[in-house]
């Protein structure tokens, strides 16, 4: 599956870099440009912040509120490290947004950074990859759900193209499996180095 992932985020580089994924980011903008409506436009604005920083910030609180504390760490911890990721990466490319190139249309406020990958893609899909562990089966179901819908919200309100929002939530997953991986480590380990009975 990590191979897969990695797969995943340098083929989505090889076809912006080469343009041949141009053909199908516009497919995905073209299938998203007839607007549901104001109301619509509005919600899924709002819906699009759930995979933000504040928007990861919120959930975590929600869940440590609630007395979920490993749940909330681990969506932090993960999400966080997703967003960074994703942050570090844009300046490999500094790929032009839709907006800003296409005829689509801004439907929220001008993100900062570019184009590849998307943040918002990669904090939700840590998020949700970082509560699986927790969560039963219907619930993983739902939060798939909500990695789905905050990366097509990023096309639809025109700030990313396919190969970004793809690009993002395979790193969210690769980060929220690399944080999992450095905890389980920690978990075991003393804090000389020694193995915890």
């Amino acid at each position: 599956m990590t191979a897969l992932t990695v797969a995943t985020v340098l083929t989505s580089y090889a076809l912006v870099r080469t343009g041949a994924g141009d053909g199908i980011d516009r497919a995905a903008r073209d299938a998203l440009a007839r607007p549901l409506g104001p109301r619509a436009d509005l919600a899924i604005g709002a819906v699009t912040d759930l995979g933000s920083i504040y928007g990861l910030a919120g959930i975590a609180a929600t869940l440590w509120a609630g007395g979920r504390r490993r749940p909330a760490l681990d969506a932090a911890v993960a999400g966080g490290a997703a967003w960074a990721v994703a942050q570090g990466m844009k300046p490999t490319l500094h790929r032009p947004r839709p907006y800003q190139v296409d005829a689509a249309e801004r439907l929220v406020a001008v993100p900062a950074g570019s184009s590849w990958p998307s943040g918002h893609s990669a904090v939700a899909a840590a998020t949700a990859t970082s509560l699986s562990p927790h969560l039963g089966p219907v619930p993983r179901l739902v939060s798939a759900g909500f990695v789905g819908t905050v990366a097509v919200s990023r096309l639809y309100v025109g700030v990313h193209h396919l190969t970004d929002v793809v690009a993002g939530v395979a790193v969210g997953h690769l980060c929220a499996r690399a944080v999992r991986g450095v905890r389980r480590v920690i978990t075991r380990r003393g804090p000389r180095g020694g193995r915890l009975r």
